[in-house]
């Protein structure tokens, strides 16, 4: 019997004088590949040794892209073409997949293949166990990742929202307001006559036809401005 344990995966270290070492030896091995970081998902030949172009995935748990946790329950049998390098891994639904190279979509690597005419030469494995972790990390990080779903921007401390944003139904809110959707495009004004400024004048007791006129074209400038700018942040439709 086994007089002391490793000190992580408590794994079986048989003493200099036990017997049967065959026993701790195989319930090592047995404890090892049940490990997820070793034999949750591994790609393996369907033979050992290789005879036919046929290689095997085991099950195991995944994250897919948008965070949620899957599982592949594995297949026994996955074909990779004669005399040829194959690259395999799951597509973000979780559906083995196979080519010449790793796709530029969201996937997850398992292995690439090296085969000859009739039979797997080598499984190299490609799986990725660790990941960056810490503040200002999340799924979106690079140009052309998109978030499908609802989202909310809180401010740091109250946690009150900034922003938040239906996706799917295209409806944004601000500083806490309900989302909602854009603004109707609107036409700038025309003014026939009149000089903008940024005073509106008196028109006094004569109701002067100048001072009105330049009034009405100061405030449509104005109001025209707001408009530009609605629909240069994307508020307001053009």
């Amino acid at each position: 019997m086994a007089t002391t344990y490793s000190a992580n995966a408590r794994l079986q270290k048989p003493a200099t004088t036990d017997r049967n070492w065959d026993v701790p030896i195989n319930a090592n091995t047995d404890a090892i590949d049940a490990m997820t970081a070793i034999g949750g998902l591994a790609v393996t030949t369907t033979e050992t040794p290789s005879a036919t172009l046929q290689v095997r995935v085991a099950s195991g748990n995944f994250v897919k892209s948008d965070g949620t946790i899957a599982n592949f329950p594995g297949t026994p049998s996955l074909a990779v073409p004669a005399s040829s390098t194959a690259y395999l891994w799951l597509t973000d639904l979780g559906v083995p997949a196979s080519g010449t190279s790793f796709p530029g979509s969201a996937h997850l690597r398992l292995a690439h293949v090296v085969a000859g005419p009739t039979s797997v030469l080598q499984v190299v494995d490609e799986r990725i166990q660790c990941s960056a972790a810490g503040t200002g990390l999340g799924f979106v990080l690079k140009a052309g990742d998109m978030i499908s779903g609802p989202l909310t921007v809180a401010t740091p401390g109250s946690g009150a929202p900034l922003v938040v944003l239906d996706a799917p139904n295209r409806l944004v809110g601000f500083f806490g307001a309900a989302p909602a959707s854009q603004a109707p495009a609107v036409n700038p004004f025309t003014s026939p006559s009149g000089a903008a400024s940024d005073t509106l004048a008196d028109v006094g007791l004569s109701f002067s036809q100048v001072v009105l006129n330049n009034n009405f074209a100061s405030l449509a400038a104005k109001v025209d401005a707001l408009i530009a700018a609605l629909k240069r942040h994307g508020l307001m439709g053009s």
